[in-house]
Formats: C-alpha cells, sequence, structure tokens
C-alpha cells in the first residue's frame, strides 16, 4: 500500500505514524493539520498537551523540569545568561526522556487500533527519540531557514498569550539550529516548511520512499 496525496483516495491508503519535530514558528500544527486531512489520519496529538496531562502524576522535580519552555529546560540545572547550543539542546533532551514512555504508548495505541496519527513538538530529537525504535513511520525536524521570519511566526496570533523576550526567542533559534544539526547527524530529513502543499508533497514522497523498501 502506499501513501496518497489525491483526497479522493484516502479510504485507500496506508494509515501512517508521523513524528513533526522542530521549536514553535516552524509550523507543525498548520503543517500537521493539512497532513492529516490530506491522508485522511484520524488524531493529531501535541507534546504540550501531553506533558500538561502528565503534570501531576510524576515526581515533582520532573514536573518541574516539564513545565519550563523546551528552550529553557536547562535552566534546572544551570542558570548561564549565555547558554551554549549544547546546553540548550540537553534541556531539552532531558525533558524528552522524561516523555519517551508517552510517546511509546501513544504509538503503540495507534498501531494497536490500526489509527493513523501525528504527533508534533519540540521534543522528538533525532538520535534521542529514534522513529524505528517507536514503531513511527516517519520523523522529520521542520524548518524555517530565515530565523527572523521563525521568530515572528512563533509570536502569531494563535499563541496571543505567548509572552516571549528577545532572549527567548533567541534561545528558541539555538534549539531549532540544534535540532537541525542533530536531524543531518542522525540521517533524518529535513522538511523546509515555508510551503505548506510542497511540504505535504515531500513528507507523501518519504513514506512512500520506505514503504517501497
Amino acid at each position: 500500500m502506499s501513501f496518497e496525496s489525491n483526497r479522493t483516495q484516502t479510504k485507500k491508503t496506508r494509515s501512517a505514524i508521523i513524528l513533526l519535530s522542530g521549536v514553535p514558528g516552524t509550523g507543525k500544527t498548520t503543517l500537521g493539520n493539512a497532513l492529516q486531512n490530506r491522508l485522511g489520519l484520524s488524531h493529531r496529538l501535541s507534546t504540550g498537551f501531553l506533558r500538561a496531562s502528565i503534570d501531576s502524576l510524576i515526581p515533582e522535580s520532573n514536573a518541574r523540569l516539564l513545565r519550563r519552555e523546551a528552550f529553557a529546560a536547562y535552566e534546572e540545572t544551570s542558570h548561564s545568561n549565555s547558554p551554549t547550543g549544547q546546553e540548550i539542546l540537553e534541556g531539552c533532551a532531558r525533558q524528552a526522556n522524561i516523555l519517551k514512555p508517552v510517546f511509546k504508548s501513544c504509538v503503540a495505541r495507534a498501531r494497536t487500533e490500526g489509527i493513523g496519527l501525528i504527533m508534533e513538538g519540540s521534543h522528538f530529537i533525532p538520535g534521542i527519540i529514534d522513529p524505528n525504535e517507536f514503531g513511527a513511520d516517519l520523523l522529520c525536524v521542520l524548518d524555517v531557514p530565515d530565523r527572523e521570519q521563525l521568530k515572528e511566526r512563533a509570536l502569531s496570533p494563535n499563541h496571543r498569550h505567548r509572552k516571549w523576550s528577545t532572549f527567548d526567542l533567541n534561545r528558541l533559534s539555538i534549539l531549532q539550529d540544534q535540532l537541525v544539526y542533530m536531524a543531518n547527524k542522525n540521517g533524518l530529513p529535513i522538511i523546509i516548511n515555508t510551503d505548506v502543499e510542497q511540504s505535504i508533497n515531500h513528507i507523501i514522497a518519504l513514506l512512500n520512499k520506505k514503504t517501497s523498501m
């Protein structure tokens, strides 16, 4: 079976499990919604809601770490005014490792039920999260190469309560650089998400290539 981009053939397509990585502003939600519609997938989950859902169920030290923005998680162990990219990535990775069992459970449930699923969030870090280990069809990092455009998109009206400083946005950009670096290092695809239609077609091509191997 292959994945189709033709809406009229949606019912004939295989259900996909897709992990979309990237910081806020890379267009994960917009692309996720479009992919869900195009491929006829039944579920889409944001890791932000998963983080919130387990807050009261985990040790307070872990909950406190998860409450921080992904680009600021390093502050639980360091209070550097000029954090390195490695420090910012390691903070996000600590969050990802706490969330791994939750991610695995969601993917396993989707496989058991035979449903399509898109999960999106900054915590799908290549090299930390292995799509094969999780049973996912694809993990890709979305990117917006123009970092000033990325910052503007991160503060879009869809997140009207988001109050991030210039320092926050700079750390956001640094984390995105690290996610792109990790994707390249681990041989995972990077989707330049400046045109949704092109991004959808790129992802469908990657899915079809995998099923034909």
